[in-house]
Parts: structure tokens; C-alpha cells; sequence
């Protein structure tokens, strides 16, 4: 039986059937072609629109943005722009360089000899005490007339001593008064009897004490100062302000309620006091001075054998007002606001009564107090005094080896605090706030070697040190500590009068030295000499002509040369830096072979532009938009024609399904007509 009409119908519609689904696929598989172009096209434009190229000198763009001009970034350019480039060792490509400008300046080359006005080399010229330097018509009128009238006085109150005018007299000088160098219009002293003259008259006469005195002893002169007060009273020079100079003159044997001086308001030189009995209920004393002021100073003086004994006590309404709480007891000055060089002090000092609250006890000095901190000197000083107390435990921390109170901080420069702190009995002081811990408590210490005798004689060194204590002393004393200082074993050591430390194997101060130094520079002058002359004073002015040469900037002749495209690639990767010559006062110079430059960054440099190619920026949006536009038409017409599969497969599959359904009832009849 044959293939009916139906049937093969059927068998073309699904060969159909499979034809459009072949064709669909097709279609579906370029449409995914076309995305994959779409992000092709898309892909390109964004390189486009990120690629970018640097080019020198922005004002190069017109207004209009037409880039025509532009330049490409180049070492030549950027030299046009006083830019260069550095690789971290050198600059590539320029350099600068002294250059001759082809202009000349006028200098001063230097003066013509004025043959009219030589000039004198110097000589050293001594001189000593005891003859004036000055004839007495150099000296200023005023002063001569002041010194003789001081001097007659003294001839004529003081006849019974026959004083004559080789005893007493006015000289003039040049020495050295707190580090200056001055001229000094003085009264010279040259025996005992006019000693004692000028001392009784410095006593009633309060402007002789403002005077100027030399003691032109013969050197190496000792005056026994029983003989000038043989009752040992002796109650020291009040309110002294002139200067007196002992050209190293000795006084032994003071005894009184005072050394030397009461109050100092001026200076004192060169004075040396061996062996002073001072005994006082006084509440300052001293065995130089009791008081030294703010514009007095003591310079290379020494008390040796000083034996103080102050019995102040608390509870006894002194005559005087005097009071234990407010005492100032030192070897050398009780109360100090002044400078102190070059001097010693070695001796005891004696005060049963102290107590917690009796004043200020040192060894060198009973307190510093100048209110102005560190204006008070002390340096290159020495020493020595055993400070002895009574029986008590209890003291206040103004006791001390070398000052007993320094709350104002003197200047401590080279000194040496020796000597001990006791009991009556001998018995170290241990009490735990005494200065004696320590050199000092607030003094700004720089060289300064103690003794502490309460600790088995351990001795401590202070280097440079702020407010020094205890703990901030060392045991180990530098090998080196200054021209002033000698060794054991050093030329000159076992010359110093320093027992202590060299008892205990110590650096002694230099003092003989530095002493003999000060008087040797005081002795001494440097005047014109006019048998040399080292030359002439300049006349009319000598010029000349000279090139003007500019630091410029030229091309390196030994420079290889380097491509736009790597320069860029070197700046944008960091391999390069732009520098240019530093400004005036610059305080970012960096030094390269000889000159100085500034870094510079090209992110923000103005005279360098990052910027995009236009016209490739054109061609490329271009392109994109064309390419879109193709892919936007493909994909319109693959729409349309899915469109159209999709139409012809639904109306096949509505026949196939009709198809099917007669077939099927034709089955049915057939089964029931030959069933």
C-alpha cells in the first residue's frame, strides 16, 4: 500500500521543521559573534582614550585647542625651559658652565703704598712695680691730682713713720682686671711704715678705699701682720672698690674677727695670706674677704693656713643683729656675688654651735649669692678646708666642701674641693641631706674633682654636669683634663702647695703656673717699635679690568643622546628626575658634579603637559562609532530574521499537529470497520 497525501506531508513539514532549527541556530550563534566584535570595538576606543604622551610647554596649545605646535618632550626642550634631567649620578645631556659674556668689570685690585704713613712692627717691653712706666704728666690730670692729694695726705697725717717719696708714690701700668686688658693709674706702696699709713688711712677715709693700690714690694716680700696689728683685732678693710695689687706679696700672721678684706667691691691680685687667726661672732667671714660684691672680683690670690672659728649660736640676741640662720662661712669668701681665678684656699674652719638651722658653711665659699644665674665665675681654684662641727647629727644641706650654698648655680670651671666634714670629735657627718654628698647642688660644673672623705676617701670627678648630685659623679678621672692640670709624675707637680691631692695621688691644678703667667702678662706690653717697619698704611685705590663671566647652561658635547620614548617611559617610571639650577637661599639643594640644584616633580610642573593625541583620539572615536553602527545593523537583521524562523517553524509545527490528528482518527476508523 503506497504513502498516502497526508503522510508525506507530514514528512515534509518535519524535514522543514529541521531545516529552521538549524537556521535559528545560525542566527543565534552570529549574534554572539556580533558581542564578542561589540567588545572588540570597545576594547580598542578605551586604549585610545587612555593613551596619553608628555609635551614641554603647555602655552604652545592655541585657544581654539588647535595642537599643531606641540611638542614632544625632549631634553632639548625641556633645556628651554631651564629643565634637565638627572639619573641619579649626573645630569644628562647639559651642564653648566663658567662662560665669558664678552663684558668686563672694574675691581679693586688693591691700594698704593702711602710712603707718608709706614707701619711699625711691635716689641715686648717690661716693665715692673717698681718704677713708674709713665712719666707723671701722662697720667690724666684728674687722677694725678686725686693721687698726689691721697699721697701728701698720708706724708702728712702719717710724719712720725718718715715716710719719703720712694715709699709712696703714683705709677701707671697695663694688667689684666677680670680678662681685659687696662691701664691703671695706681698709688705704689714700698715699705711696711707706708703700708700701715695707707691701711690707718683706708680706715677713716672711706674715698681712699676707692683708689687704686700696687704693693711694689721686691718679690717674694713677706709682711708679718702682727707688726702692722699687734693687738689682733684686726676687723678687715670695709667697703674696699678700687684695686689692690700685691704683685704676689705676702701677709702672715692676720689676726682678727676678719681676713683681708670686710666687704670687696673691687679687685684684688695677687695677695697671698699664710697662717690668719680670724675668731668672730660675725655672721660673714672670710679668709680673704668676708663679702665679695658683684662687681669685685679675686684673681690669683691664696689663703693657706687659714684657721676660722665663727661661735655664732642660736638663741643669743647678738649686739649686731648677727644670726646663725643667715651666716655665711667660707675659706676663702664667706658671701659671694662676684668672680673668683686663679686662687686657693687650705685651712680649717671651726663652728661648734652649728646646728639644722645655722646658715651656710664651704670650704672655698660660705654660699654664692648673685641672683643672676651663671654670671658668677670660679675657676682654676683650689680647695683644702676641713670643716669642723660640733657633736650633732642633724645639719641642713648648706654645708658643703666647697660651697655651702649655691642655689643661684655659679660657673664651676677647673677646681678641685678637697678636705673634710666632721665632728668635733673627728667623727664623719652622715647626715642624709648634706651637701656633702656632692661638690655643689645646683652649679654648673665642668672639671671639678671632689674628696668625700665620709666614704673612705672615694674620690668623685664632674665632667660637664648641670646641677650636679652624688649620683652623677664619677670615680674615673680622664687622662686628659686640660693645660691646667699636672699628672703625678708631671714636670712641676710636687711644686704646688695642693697637700691633699697629692696625698691622695691626684691631678693638681697648675696654679703656680697660671700664676706666674698672670703676673708675667702684667709685667709686660707690646709698644710700636719704630725701628721696623712691616709696611704702609694704603693710599690712592689700584683697579683693573676683569671678564664677567654667567654660569649658562650648554649642551654636553660627550652625551649620547636619549629618544622621546624613552625619556617619557624613564619619567613616568621614576628611572629620571627633573631638577633645575637651585634659587638664591634655597634650602633644597641638591649638589650634582659641582652644582647646585632643586628637584623638580613633572606631575606638577607647569611647564610640561600630559596630553592626548588628538587625531588619533578622532580616528579612533571614528572607527568606533562606524563599527557600532554595523554591529547595531547586523544585529537588527538577525532580530528580523529570527523573527521570521520563529513565525514559519510555529505555523509548520499548528499544520503538523493537524496533520497527526486526521491520520490518527483514519487509524481509528479503520480498526473499527475491520474489527
Amino acid at each position: 500500500m503506497g504513502m498516502s497525501a497526508s503522510q508525506a506531508r507530514l514528512l515534509y513539514i518535519t524535514t522543514q521543521l529541521n531545516h529552521l532549527s538549524l537556521k535559528g541556530q545560525s542566527v543565534s550563534d552570529a549574534k554572539i559573534r556580533l558581542t564578542m566584535d561589540t567588545d572588540e570595538i570597545q576594547e580598542k576606543y578605551t586604549r585610545a582614550l587612555n593613551n596619553s604622551s608628555l609635551y614641554v610647554n603647555n602655552n604652545i596649545f592655541a585657544a581654539t585647542g588647535s595642537t599643531t605646535n606641540r611638542e614632544t618632550i625632549s631634553l632639548e626642550a625641556l633645556a628651554a625651559q631651564d629643565l634637565l634631567v638627572y639619573n641619579g649620578s649626573t645630569v644628562l645631556g647639559y651642564k653648566y658652565e663658567e662662560v665669558e659674556t664678552g663684558r668686563t668689570k672694574k675691581v679693586l685690585k688693591g691700594y698704593e703704598d702711602d710712603l707718608t704713613k709706614p707701619i711699625y712692627g711691635t716689641k715686648t717691653e717690661t716693665e715692673t712695680f717698681r718704677s713708674p712706666s709713665a712719666s707723671a704728666d701722662k697720667l690724666r690730670n684728674e687722677d694725678l691730682n686725686a693721687m698726689n692729694g691721697i699721697v701728701d695726705r698720708i706724708k702728712t697725717d702719717y710724719a712720725e713713720y718718715g715716710i719719703s717719696d720712694e715709699d709712696i708714690r703714683t705709677v701707671s701700668y697695663t694688667t689684666q682686671i677680670g680678662g681685659e686688658e687696662k691701664t691703671v693709674n695706681a698709688i705704689a706702696i714700698s715699705s711696711q711704715d707706708a703700708l700701715v699709713a695707707v691701711l690707718n688711712n683706708m680706715f677713716i677715709n672711706s674715698e681712699a678705699r676707692k683708689e687704686n693700690y700696687v704693693l711694689d714690694f721686691p718679690e717674694g716680700t713677706v709682711i708679718d701682720f702682727s707688726q702692722i696689728n699687734p693687738t689682733n683685732d684686726w676687723p678687715g678693710i670695709a667697703q674696699f672698690q678700687g684695686l689692690f695689687d700685691g704683685n704676689g706679696v705676702t701677709f702672715s700672721n692676720i689676726g682678727g674677727t676678719q681676713g683681708l678684706f670686710a666687704d670687696l667691691y673691687g679687685t684684688v691680685k695677687s695677695v697671698n695670706i699664710d697662717g690668719a687667726n680670724i675668731s668672730a661672732n660675725t655672721d660673714i667671714v672670710g679668709g680673704l674677704a668676708g663679702y665679695l660684691a658683684d662687681a669685685g672680683s679675686i684673681e690669683n690670690c691664696n689663703v693657706s693656713n687659714v684657721n676660722i672659728t665663727c661661735g655664732l649660736q642660736g638663741g643669743v640676741d647678738y649686739p649686731e643683729g648677727y644670726s646663725p640662720e643667715r651666716a655665711g662661712i667660707g675659706g676663702l669668701v664667706g658671701l659671694s656675688n662676684g668672680d673668683i681665678r686663679n686662687s686657693s684656699a687650705q685651712g680649717t674652719i671651726n663652728v661648734p654651735n652649728a646646728d639644722a638651722s645655722f646658715g651656710y658653711i664651704g670650704g672655698f665659699i660660705g654660699a654664692n649669692i648673685n641672683p643672676q644665674k651663671g654670671e658668677s665665675l670660679i675657676e682654676n681654684c683650689y680647695s683644702d678646708v676641713n670643716i669642723v662641727l660640733s657633736g650633732n647629727s642633724d645639719y641642713s644641706n648648706s654645708i658643703n666642701g666647697f660651697i655651702g650654698d649655691d642655689s643661684f648655680e655659679a660657673i664651676i670651671k677647673n677646681c678641685t674641693s678637697l678636705g673634710s666634714i666632721t665632728t668635733a670629735n673627728g667623727n664623719p657627718i652622715n647626715g642624709s641631706d648634706l651637701a656633702n654628698w656632692g661638690p655643689v647642688l645646683e652649679s654648673d660644673v665642668e672639671n671639678l674633682i671632689a674628696l668625700d672623705t665620709r666614704n673612705n676617701n672615694n674620690v668623685l670627678y664632674f665632667g660637664n654636669t648641670t646641677s650636679p648630685n652624688w649620683g652623677a659623679g664619677s670615680q674615673n678621672i680622664p687622662d686628659n683634663l686640660g693645660g691646667n692640670w699636672l699628672k703625678p709624675g708631671d714636670e712641676g707637680y710636687e711644686e704646688q702647695a695642693q697637700a691633699t691631692a697629692q696625698g691622695n695621688n691626684l691631678p693638681v691644678l697648675n696654679l703656680k703656673k697660671l700664676q706666674e703667667d698672670a703676673l708675667a702678662k702684667e709685667a709686660t706690653k707690646e709698644i710700636e717699635d719704630p725701628d721696623n717697619i712691616i709696611g704702609y698704611e694704603p693710599g690712592e685705590p689700584i683697579y683693573e679690568e676683569v671678564p664677567i663671566k654667567e654660569l649658562q647652561l650648554v649642551k654636553d658635547p660627550d652625551y649620547a643622546g636619549l629618544s622621546s620614548a624613552e625619556l617619557e617611559k624613564g619619567l613616568r617610571e621614576g628611572i629620571f628626575t627633573l631638577v633645575q639650577k637651585a634659587r638664591e637661599n634655597s634650602n633644597q639643594k641638591v649638589t650634582i658634579n659641582g652644582t647646585d640644584y632643586e628637584l623638580v616633580s613633572w606631575q606638577t610642573c607647569t611647564d610640561i603637559v600630559d596630553k592626548q593625541d588628538e587625531a588619533k583620539l578622532a580616528l579612533a572615536e571614528a572607527e568606533y562609532e562606524k563599527g557600532m553602527a554595523e554591529i547595531q545593523a547586523k544585529d537588527k537583521q538577525y532580530e528580523i530574521d529570527q523573527k521570521k524562523i520563529d513565525t514559519e517553524y510555529k505555523a509548520l509545527q499548528a499544520e503538523e499537529e493537524s496533520i497527526k490528528t486526521i491520520l490518527s482518527k483514519n487509524v481509528e476508523r479503520s480498526f473499527k470497520t475491520f474489527g
